[in-house]
């Protein structure tokens, strides 16, 4: 596969030498806006355009997120290669390049980091922000050890919100679709003077549940979203700015349980009734209680029969989801001549509700809680050289800190919160993080070869503590108390990066890259409930080497843009299930983190735009990749199953073999009528597996997604409306699935829906 990756990068190579003289010698377009139009991005922590960034880099622009209806991270991974996409309740799980989010506890770190204008999400639940009023969002792809940081182990997703401007303006959005969706969205932005500007966004969404329940108000994956943003820019003069910044975001609602709202079966040795991973596949629920009577292998009565309908919950508990979300930001940039001082700062206080139908079944009992509430305060400064020179560098701190204020898991016979009575557990984590970075590039031959060297030493402290066992569930937030038994850690380490580019012509570039990431070590907070449990994991480490090519070609009409790659992991992190004792009586399973495994991952990433004729737009991509654990013994065997197992060679979760996507619209402009464009958008996967077991249970085979659209425009570009179809083939894939008490757990994707948006500007 390797030596396919690097024969097809050469022949990119030779295509971009052969073609670049024509791109030179054309004539400069007198027709700019019928091209590709240049992208800026942040990538390497100053603005750059795109193309000329050594780093596989996928940016969707403010237009692409409203013409393809992604309204938060779920939907980005139709139109980006080497990303996938995974949910369970309120957790986001993304996957990029064999690298995927599976540790979702306050003790543990996601491998993917997010960022909403420069201010790092450290739970994998805040990854589920709506984007509103947004400029871009660019996805980059392979580990992000020096610039940006602690967990970016897999790559990063930065989000860049709409800044205040000198115009008055304003825009309003209204859809409804399927499930009686309604969403509103917009902004408006006031110059109040030309030193300051204040700009305001706003969204409502709400809608019912898509996976049924056995009565209808146990509907679950419904919407209630709420997210306001306020941002005031000063720019008393050209060489200083101010970008102060606050924004609040309410999700409510049934959410969608913890790890998988269905059981989708066990393995039992049909000789003996044993549960057995090498065994057959049986579609029922193990409930002991809950039997229905008739043996289903070896004679020996395991369960009852489960609906096979992957839309349908049937559990009686009704599952709450309450996230709340504040976020002050202040970003200052001052120009000293010959260099730029940047000062980042966040503050977020962050809270979490969800719980979970522990037996999904209509059995009374067996409902679980979990609660968290938690600050981070962040704090970044930079120092990058101004202009163009051969010789750019930039120097940076950063400061983080996240206090767990509450990690609180109740297993209630309700669920409901503020039951007396429950028992409450809590781990209370503080993480510290602190590190110095400095990257620096140089043009040895005049824009042509450029080399570029950073380095970035981090140090992250952690400590965690059993706070009081309460059983008066209203004193939980107050009285925290931090004594009882205690761990603490420090994780240092020295991450780098080495990169060469060369232009082979003004709009053709080749790079190699070598860089390294970590992800910090991390407590295991079932340790407090079952001494028998390990206490903690280290941390992950990741080495990548990269080759890519990126090119222009016929006056800005093609873009091609090539990426080759090789990961390869020492002392995975992976996630294990361990029965434990419920309260009162009965078993529940525990998710722990373990260091147990060697990995590799490499592939070929293929992304084209096309503008062949004036209104005609294409964008493609292609993936190829193989994600394949190197050492991986003694793997624990999940909840219900004994031994230990050798997963050596088996496939990394959320890793497609092949995944293609393609958007392909066309502008039929109609005068004075405006403007008609029809759309349509494809997502093909390859197979993947769910579970680092790789079984018949956890595999979702291969599928095509498409969707359709048909949008208008006024020729004053005031006015716009859309008619849209989201998964017309109506594709249900399973998108998360883990073992646990009762079988697997399973969740997953959204149903074909339909959709109305209409819209003004000002």
């Amino acid at each position: 596969m390797l030596r396919t990756a690097l024969l097809t990068a050469t022949a990119i190579s030779g295509l971009a030498m052969s073609t670049s003289a024509l791109g030179q010698t054309a004539a400069a377009p007198d027709t700019a806006s019928d091209g590709l139009g240049e992208i800026v991005v942040t990538a390497q922590r100053r603005v750059e355009n795109v193309q000329n960034v050594p780093i596989a880099v996928t940016v969707l622009s403010a237009n692409a997120l409203d013409r393809n209806d992604v309204r938060d991270l779920s939907r980005v991974e139709i139109l980006t290669p080497g990303f996938s996409f995974g949910r369970s309740g309120s957790d986001a799980r993304p996957a990029i390049r064999g690298v995927r989010t599976e540790n979702v506890g306050v003790s543990g770190d996601p491998t993917i980091g997010f960022f909403v204008d420069n201010i790092y999400r450290s739970r994998a639940s805040q990854a589920n922000e709506p984007f509103v009023d947004v400029e871009r969002v660019e996805i980059q792809r392979g580990p992000q050890g020096t610039l940006y940081g602690r967990n970016t182990f897999g790559g990063n997703v930065s989000v860049t919100t709409a800044r205040p401007t000198n115009d008055l303006s304003a825009a309003v959005n209204v859809t409804y679709g399927s499930f009686d969706r309604i969403r509103g969205d917009g902004f408006i932005n006031v110059p109040i003077t030309d030193t300051v500007q204040f700009r305001i966004a706003g969204l409502r969404e709400k809608m019912d549940g898509y996976v049924k329940g056995t009565t209808e108000d146990l509907d679950i994956y419904n919407r209630d979203t709420t997210y306001g943003r306020a941002t005031m820019r000063f720019k008393p003069v050209d060489a200083f700015e101010a970008v102060l910044s606050y924004s609040y975001w309410q999700e409510k609602g049934t959410g969608a349980g913890a790890f998988g709202y269905r059981v989708g079966g066990v393995f039992l040795n049909t000789t003996t009734g044993a549960f057995d991973l090498d065994g057959q596949p049986f579609r029922i629920n193990v409930d002991p209680p809950g039997r229905d009577g008739i043996p289903d292998a070896g004679g020996v009565d395991r369960g009852f029969p489960i609906n096979t309908d992957p839309l349908f919950y049937p559990g009686d508990t009704k599952l709450e989801q309450d996230q709340k979300q504040h976020v002050a930001s202040l970003n200052l940039s001052a120009d000293m001549g010959f260099a730029t001082l940047r000062s980042i700062t966040g503050y977020i206080d962050y809270q979490v509700f969800r719980n979970a139908d522990n037996d999904f079944s209509l059995r009374k009992g067996n409902v679980d809680g979990q609660e968290d509430k938690l600050t981070t305060l962040s704090q970044e400064v930079q120092l990058a050289s101004n202009g163009n020179g051969p010789f750019q560098w930039i120097l940076g701190y950063f400061f983080f800190e996240e206090d767990v204020k509450a990690s609180i898991f109740s297993s209630c016979p309700t669920g409901a919160r503020n039951t007396p009575g429950c028992a409450f557990a809590a781990g209370l984590p503080r993480t510290t993080s602190n590190a110095v970075f400095g990257q620096a590039s140089y043009w040895v031959i005049p824009d042509r070869l450029r080399l570029t060297g950073g380095i970035r030493y981090t140090s992250d402290k952690k400590e965690i503590n059993r706070a009081t066992a309460l059983t008066d569930v209203n004193q939980r937030l107050t009285q925290v108390n931090r004594t009882g038994q205690r761990l603490d850690f420090e994780f240092n380490r020295t991450t780098w990066r080495a990169n060469a580019e060369y232009y082979i012509g003004d709009s053709s570039m080749v790079y190699a890259t070598v860089s390294t990431g970590f992800r910090s070590g991390g407590f295991n907070a079932g340790v407090f409930t079952n001494p028998l449990l390990q206490g903690s994991f280290g941390p992950e480490d990741v080495t990548a080497y990269e080759i890519g090519s990126k090119n222009r070609f016929f006056d800005n009409t093609l873009q091609l843009n090539l990426s080759v790659y090789r990961n390869e992991f020492k002392n995975l992190q992976v996630q294990n299930q361990f029965l434990v004792p419920a309260t009162g009586g009965g078993f529940t399973t525990t998710s722990i983190i373990l260091n147990a495994a060697e990995a590799h991952s490499q592939g070929i990433e293929i992304e084209v735009q096309a503008v062949p004729v004036t209104g005609l737009n294409i964008a493609m991509s292609a993936t190829l990749m193989e994600a394949k654990y190197d050492d991986y013994r003694n793997t624990p065997a999940p909840a219900n199953y004994t031994g230990f197992r050798d997963l050596t060679g088996n496939d990394i979760p959320y890793s497609p073999n092949f995944k293609l996507t393609g958007v392909v619209s066309y502008d039929f402009d109609m005068g004075g009528s405006g403007v008609i464009t029809p759309q349509a958008t494809l997502l093909w996967s390859g197979s993947y597996f769910n579970t680092d077991f790789n079984t018949v249970l956890d595999k979702q085979d291969a599928f095509a997604k498409l969707d359709l659209r048909l949008g208008w425009r006024s020729a004053s570009d005031k006015y716009s409306a859309e008619v849209f179809v989201n998964n017309v083939t109506d594709q249900i894939t399973q998108n998360r699935a883990t073992f646990g008490s009762r079988g697997l757990n399973e969740s997953f994707d959204a149903p074909r829906m339909f959709g109305v948006r209409v819209g003004a500007r000002f």
